[in-house]
């Protein structure tokens, strides 16, 4: 099979139709009664408005955090609306952000600390106190700790908005298991942009100011970590006049939105952006003077690299035609530095995601919109300004011993730079393969036996007492994950918590936020910043010193103290940013002071100039660079350029004997690279609009707007196959024919029954399958009424909307149960749409 020509390329007009079309499916009767049922929330009985109260705070229904505020009336939450103050999300706030109350009051949260009492899975529980639950935790962190093997308590986080409280407790009692999710959400993307420029591994892009964007499977419209701030600045961009070309395999809601959108082969977004730079290096259409002055490699070395490259050799791969290749390439570059890319999963979701993203970013360099207003920005801090508003002193030093799964030595650039990310799909695996010892775990709104790629062998480890004798649950609510824990600690939302805040700055200014509750906490529930103090006085040896604050509000006082106005204006406010800042456009052309340059040295070969060691390795630090005479910051690379080509990766891969390309290059993925009988197929995940993390199919407004997951199958591929819309099909799975990674033998790993909708919105080679959804255990609405058990946690279940769940026994399928451990070689990314699958009429 091969790729789809010209033929599937569509006009902004058939974009925009499917787009409004596919609007209407997923609005439904819920988003108006959700609306009716607030407004008559918002009165008495009398039909009298309430008074109300407005509180603002943080958003976490996904990883944006964007300023809400809580609408409160006789300590009920009524609403939630957009913070006009947040710079970020400018007021807007998302489906997922409005549908928050619902999970809040959900009938069906963990609500109390539960015990099990039956084998793990048996679903079997007993309510205990907080100290019951307190006093078996620290005796047995405590034993663990004072027989000297701190590593073998292990911390599993998902979505960590409290970074500064979890580092604080898992130092202070000096465990290095620290495990994250990193690799299954953007490992590949953030050590590309850290390889080329050093300074950040979160690009941003100057979208607002932008006249032509190029993006490569990035769905910003629906499911980006930056989503609604960066949808605000792209439909500015596009209200200005700015051409917004997507290459994706399927029609996200971003595609519907494009000017043109182009359906392509999975993993072929390199080769696609490989191809561009060929255009632009052969046809001089390059910004040549920013190149030799800021490129650690020359403009004529680059051009013979991407010589190899061919639009031609693009289209056979990946289905988009050379001419239309070139015709990009040209506008692109035409439009510098007023032109950038966007690129997100959907490239690097890949195991050649890394070097994928490589490409892409290079195309920013090549046309000089590095840096530049309306081109390819990022700034240094992925939060608050640390500096300025430090960590309330003591904390205590990181741990020394050591964690072979958190090291993650087999990948080469999993650690390799200052933002930690560790293999994540590989931490069950190894527990498994015994290659470290565990003896406690605690999992934190991490949702590993749903959530993780072969969530079965998850399932399987976390079930084995041997394999983990004490599994801790930190989680709001009961899930696969729970099921299979010993104690469960009903964890509050983060409309009942206080944290500090705030994500990368759309607008080039860092910032700093304040999450705090809106009510009081439901039932038992607490959050971890009342948890861990406590575990650390009773575990002792020295704990409690790094927690001498009795409260939360206590221990914010101090860490706002440099904010004008202190805690008061964040408690009143939600956010402070300094005006004084300007957007952090070219860093790298800061002059040096002559404060800077007393007392440095400069290698008269590179231009680089240094001052002072480094504490760790004793090296000379690099202060910045002459270019033209001139010293100045440049970036962050060894070489204070951008480094198109890295001798840095290519010295990490040689110490784990892996080959790390210093150029960006395409590499087929092993599996592709066959002819495949009609009924095998690509496996590719998305996220429905609507839905995120784990938390937001327990919300019944979401459930909803959109409770199923069927398979996405294209019309022409359906039609060699004799399946029809509504069929039922099976998919089976198989492992990566793929020697670099682990279990790459191409067996057979899976098989799930679904349903299908057919659509031309998807490659022919693609089967695509939502995975936020199929869940088995949570509540009614989290399993489309199919989990009817009789949790002690969840309190009293007194619901009359259970009475109206429509939706009851709707199709919902676990993809991970079917997607292999595959990571990238090179960082350990997941690769989410790599899976080769067969699929049988049933």
């Amino acid at each position: 099979m091969r790729a789809p020509s010209d033929g599937w390329r569509l006009s902004r007009r058939d974009l925009f139709k499917i787009g409004a079309l596919a609007a209407a499916a997923v609005g439904g009767v819920g988003a108006i009664e959700i609306t009716t049922r607030l407004a008559a929330d918002a009165g008495t009985a009398e039909g009298l408005p309430r008074a109300t109260s407005a509180i603002p705070s943080l958003c976490q229904m996904c990883t944006t955090a964007c300023g809400i505020i809580g609408h409160i009336a006789d300590g009920r939450l009524l609403k939630i609306t957009g913070n006009p103050v947040d710079p970020n999300s400018q007021g807007a706030v998302c489906a997922k952000g409005v549908a928050g109350p619902s999970v809040l009051y959900d009938p069906f949260r963990m609500l109390y600390p539960l015990k099990r009492v039956g084998e793990r899975g048996s679903g079997r529980w007993r309510r205990i106190t907080w100290d019951e639950a307190y006093d078996e935790m620290a005796t047995k962190l405590r034993e663990i700790r004072e027989r000297g093997k701190p590593e073998e308590f292990a911390f599993q986080q998902g979505r960590n908005r409290s970074s500064d409280i979890v580092a604080r407790f898992l130092n202070a009692y000096g465990t290095p298991s620290h495990f994250n999710h990193r690799a299954l959400c953007s490992a590949n993307r953030r050590a590309a942009i850290a390889t080329t420029i050093g300074e950040s591994d979160w690009d941003l892009g100057d979208y607002e100011n932008s006249a032509y964007v190029l993006n490569f499977g990035c769905n910003w419209a629906e499911a980006h970590q930056g989503h609604i701030p960066v949808a605000i600045r792209m439909m500015r961009a596009r209200e200005k006049g700015a051409k917004l070309v997507t290459f994706e395999t399927r029609m996200s809601n971003t595609a519907a939105l494009s000017d043109e959108w182009f359906c392509v082969k999975p993993g072929t977004d390199g080769l696609i952006a490989l191809a561009m730079a060929n255009v632009i290096c052969r046809e001089g259409l390059w910004d040549r003077e920013w190149l030799e002055s800021w490129s650690n490699y020359a403009p004529d070395k680059i051009a013979e690299h991407v010589a190899q490259y061919t639009p031609a050799r693009a289209e056979q791969e990946s289905g988009v035609p050379a001419a239309t290749i070139e015709r990009i390439a040209r506008e692109f570059a035409a439009a510098a530095p007023r032109a950038t890319t966007i690129c997100n999963r959907g490239s690097q979701g890949h195991r050649n995601g890394y070097y994928n993203d490589r490409a892409i970013t290079m195309l920013n360099a090549l046309v000089g919109s590095m840096g530049k207003p309306g081109g390819w920005c990022w700034h240094p801090l992925s939060a608050w300004d640390k500096k300025a508003i430090p960590e309330p002193k003591p904390v205590p030093a990181g741990p020394t011993a050591r964690s072979v799964i958190a090291e993650a030595k087999d990948w080469p650039l999993a650690n390799a730079f200052a933002g930690k990310m560790k293999v994540a799909e590989i931490v069950y695996l190894w527990i498994k393969e015994g290659r470290q010892k565990i003896s406690a775990l605690m999992t934190y709104n991490a949702d590993t036996a749903w959530s993780w790629p072969e969530a079965q062998l998850v399932r399987g480890v976390l079930r084995d007492e041997k394999l983990i004798p004490f599994h801790v649950c930190i989680d709001v609510m009961y899930s696969e994950t729970a099921h299979l824990a010993d104690m469960i600690l009903p964890w509050a939302t983060y409309l009942e918590r206080w944290d500090i805040d705030s994500r990368p700055a759309q607008g080039l200014v860092d910032y700093v936020g304040l999450r705090q509750p809106v009510v009081p906490p439901r039932g038992e529930s607490k959050d971890i910043r009342e948890i861990f103090p406590e575990i650390a006085r009773r575990v002792g040896g020295g704990m409690a010193e790094y927690f001498p604050w009795k409260t939360t509000e206590e221990y914010l006082e101090e860490y706002f103290r440099p904010v004008p106005g202190g805690f008061a204006h964040m408690k009143a406010n939600g956010i402070w940013m300094d005006q004084t800042k300007k957007p952090h456009y070219e860093p790298y052309n800061k002059p040096l002071t002559a404060e800077d340059l007393d007392g440095s040295t400069e290698d008269a070969a590179t231009g680089i100039i240094h001052k002072g060691v480094d504490s760790k390795t004793g090296a000379p630090t690099a202060i910045g660079i002459r270019i033209d005479g001139v010293a100045l910051r440049g970036f962050l690379t060894p070489s204070r350029k951008v480094e198109i080509y890295s001798d840095f990766v290519v010295q990490k891969g040689k110490a784990v004997d892996r080959e790390v390309h210093p150029l960006p290059v395409y590499e087929p993925i092993p599996s592709h690279q066959r002819e495949f009988p009609d009924d095998h197929l690509i496996m590719t995940s998305y996220k429905i609009n609507v839905h995120n993390a784990h938390r937001t199919m327990q919300s019944k407004w979401l459930q909803e707007i959109s409770h199923t997951n069927p398979a996405l199958l294209n019309r022409a591929t359906a039609v060699k196959l004799g399946i029809h819309d509504g069929d039922w099909i099976e998919v089976t799975s198989f492992r990566p024919l793929d020697a670099a990674v682990p279990m790459g033998d191409g067996s057979k790993m899976g098989t799930l029954r679904t349903r299908v909708r057919l659509t031309e919105g998807v490659h022919p080679m693609v089967i695509a399958i939502a995975h936020n959804a199929g869940r088995s255990v949570g509540g009614a609405y989290a399993t489309n009424g199919t989990d009817t058990s009789d949790n002690p946690g969840y309190g009293a279940i007194s619901d009359p909307d259970l009475d109206r769940l429509w939706w009851r026994g709707a199709i919902s399928v676990p993809q991970n149960d079917i997607l292999p451990i595959y990571p990238d070689p090179v960082t350990g990314g997941q690769s989410y749409h790599d899976t080769v699958v067969q699929i049988r009429k049933v």
